[in-house]
């Protein structure tokens, strides 16, 4: 029988910027992408480090933490403050809950394998809850977790009214060069460029009926679970999901695809479309003024569509094979659609009126009943795992177990040490009752490690 996990809370506090915000900052403009994001939670990220030097007094690590992160607070200015309405952020300088606990666990009997389903309780506040109050909530929420054998994990919850998985990976990159030193390796974020480009409009009648809240946000018990995919495996994948159509596909749209082929039939739903949405970074797509640097949701959903045929069949290998290089050309072919003609229709004014075709396009499809739709985002490459406060890289990285938000969500992220070269690891979010056939698909398994030990090497 699996021990429960003891999580003790000894101390609350609320950290403000080092500096206060300049009157002329104190108001920041939303974007186009912010407001059309209807995922209002927390999504969270947790950075384990094993016992080392760095790692002997708890006070200074504390202390060493806080004082670091109000300074990365001063930088990111905006997410100290609280939403103002659906156009703005009042930048007020409220600050952000940093919580103390500590774990009656030992960091490497944690992770063989890792505790998905105690991974909620590292968290400062629950991330499958959507933010009801967002004129009170904060953007942010930190909390430093210390297991009993000296080893210790940071969570970080961060609002996604304010910010994308990249806008996170900066801010926390940049609070932890802060703490080590590392002040060359700092970068000016810019908040500002986005909602020029991309202006706020009136948008909460238009996204009210999106499908993502029918399909997603389901009050059905749900699961999340891990899945790795090493190198080899990635690569053998990519080679069957070459075809005429899509000859070089990318190691995304390969195990996006035998991820949606996997999830169709663990589905109860075998007649009608199933909807596929991916987040694309809309940074690299824009390009200048855009960059790296632009903070916000800067992501914008592809869709696809897949109509049943008979996938609930025992399909024989050659016909899964046809069935997923046919997924792989609809991904490719979703994202490809969002290209700089179609977001530069969404510039100014006229974004208005492309929004308003979209969300047309959104009813006549919903227009036939709840359909079967998954969304998938893609953290790889976001830089999670170099994540260093003066105590060297995290041995793992990971993201909330159970339902850490909406249902029917997949999520990758890459992982070193996997294979010969780097991996990728899928979070799967769904109801228990298709879980329990999704896991145990053969052709899931014929690639996937499930759920595999994160192994390290532990000081004498």
């Amino acid at each position: 029988m699996e021990t429960m996990l003891q999580v003790r809370i000894i101390s609350r506090e609320m950290v403000k910027p080092s500096s206060p915000t300049p009157s002329h900052l104190k108001t920041l403009k939303f974007s186009l992408f912010d407001q059309l994001n209807v995922t209002k939670i927390y999504f969270p990220t947790i950075f384990f480090y094993p016992r080392n030097d760095g790692l002997d007094k708890l006070e200074q690590i504390s202390s060493g933490l806080k004082k670091s992160l109000s300074e990365a607070l001063s930088r990111f200015y905006p997410l100290s403050g609280r939403e103002k309405d659906q156009f703005c952020v009042d930048c007020n300088d409220e600050g952000v809950p940093y919580l103390e606990a500590l774990v009656d666990y030992k960091l490497s009997d944690f992770l063989q394998p890792p505790k998905i389903d105690f991974l909620n309780h590292l968290l400062p506040c629950n991330p499958g809850v959507k933010i009801q109050d967002r004129a009170s909530a904060p953007f942010l929420a930190v909390q430093l977790n210390v297991f009993n054998c000296g080893a210790i994990a940071i969570s970080v919850c961060t609002s996604h009214v304010i910010a994308d998985g990249l806008s996170a990976s900066a801010f926390i990159k940049s609070w932890a060069a802060i703490a080590r030193g590392a002040d060359d390796q700092l970068f000016r974020p810019d908040f500002t460029t986005a909602s020029t480009l991309f202006p706020p409009i009136d948008v909460e009648s238009l996204i009210g009926s999106n499908r993502v809240t029918l399909a997603y946000n389901k009050e059905a018990s749900c699961v999340t679970r891990r899945f790795v995919f090493d190198a080899n495996a990635l690569a053998s994948l990519t080679a069957k999901a070459r075809s005429e159509y899509v000859p070089n596909p990318t190691r995304y749209e390969s195990l996006s695809a035998l991820i949606w082929m996997c999830l169709m039939r663990s589905s109860n739903l075998p007649t009608g479309p199933c909807f596929v949405e991916h987040a694309v970074d809309v940074r690299r797509r824009v390009g200048e003024p855009l960059s790296a640097y632009s903070m916000g949701n800067a992501v914008i959903v592809a869709s696809g569509v897949y109509h049943h045929h008979h996938h609930h069949e025992s399909a024989a290998a050659d016909t899964d094979i046809v069935r997923l290089q046919e997924l792989v050309t609809i991904v490719s072919q979703s994202i490809e659609e969002v290209n700089v003609d179609f977001l530069t229709s969404l510039r100014g004014e006229q974004g208005f009126l492309s929004i308003l075709v979209y969300a047309k396009g959104l009813a006549e499809m919903l227009q036939k009943g709840e359909p079967e739709s998954y969304g998938f985002t893609n953290w790889c490459n976001f830089g999670f795992k170099e994540v260093d406060f003066g105590w060297g890289k995290p041995v793992w990285v990971s993201i909330g177990g159970q339902s850490w938000g909406f249902t029917n969500c997949v999520l990758f992220k890459d992982v070193d040490g996997v294979g010969a070269g780097a991996g990728i690891e899928v979070w799967v979010t769904l109801e228990e009752k298709q879980m329990l056939v999704f896991q145990n698909d053969p052709q899931l398994l014929a690639f996937a490690l499930p759920n595999p030990p994160v192994s390290f090497s532990e000081p004498n």
